[in-house]
């Protein structure tokens, strides 16, 4: 499951959306709209190196909120290719199995101000910023890797190295987290607003989040 593009230019938002809210929402949308993309795909991540898996619900309930919350948008969609890859589902391995099943799309990969700060860290991360624009979105208010004040505008490239180009985008910062919304609904709190209704609605008819997994 991806979206219809076939060439052009998309970006893939990884994560695993436990659950997808509105501040990914709003990043996916700016992407579209401000980073010369044609899509977005929310690629849904089953499992993490770097997250305990008993911290999420099943992969399919999520790839089924993030379904519900992109449903009427014509520029964003969900993504199971990691479901059907080797686990654990490295970004790498991922990217090269796209640009083979794709070879007439540019991807570029979208990500948090504080998993760039990370990036050494991932497994073949040479590979992942050698044949792919990366689209930092601000994380914190401030970071020693955002460039000064003076550097291109949003949009403009920062280049690292030959054939390796970095974006910092004035994406909108909205300052609440999948593990807010899990601890929110945990404590039987208000949720309105955070989420999309439909997902709003599946988290209560499917009982999710209410308590805690073991």
């Amino acid at each position: 499951m991806t979206g219809r593009a076939t060439s052009g230019k998309v970006g893939l938002y990884f994560g695993s959306f436990n659950p997808i809210h509105l501040g990914h929402l709003v990043i996916a949308n700016h992407m579209v709209n401000r980073a010369d993309l044609d899509e977005v795909w929310m690629v849904v991540t089953p499992t993490s190196p770097f997250k305990l898996d008993d911290e999420m619900i099943s992969e399919e309930q999520r790839l089924q909120m993030v379904r519900l919350a992109v449903a009427e948008n014509s520029c964003i969609y969900p993504s199971d290719v990691e479901f059907h890859l080797p686990r654990p589902n490295y970004t790498a391995n991922t990217l090269r199995h796209l640009r083979s099943e794709h070879p007439q799309i540019e991807f570029s990969v979208i990500i948090g101000e504080d998993n760039f700060d990370n990036l050494h860290r991932w497994e073949e991360h040479e590979d992942i910023i050698s044949n792919h624009r990366i689209l930092v979105y601000p994380r914190r208010v401030s970071s020693p890797n955002i460039p000064p004040k003076n550097a291109p505008n949003e949009g403009g490239p920062t280049v690292v190295g030959k054939d390796q180009v970095v974006v910092f985008t004035e994406a909108p910062m909205i300052a609440i987290s999948s593990s807010y919304i899990r601890e929110a609904i945990l404590d039987k709190q208000d949720i309105q607003y955070l989420l999309p209704d439909p997902v709003i609605s599946y988290i209560g008819n499917n009982h999710l989040y209410e308590r805690s997994l073991p």
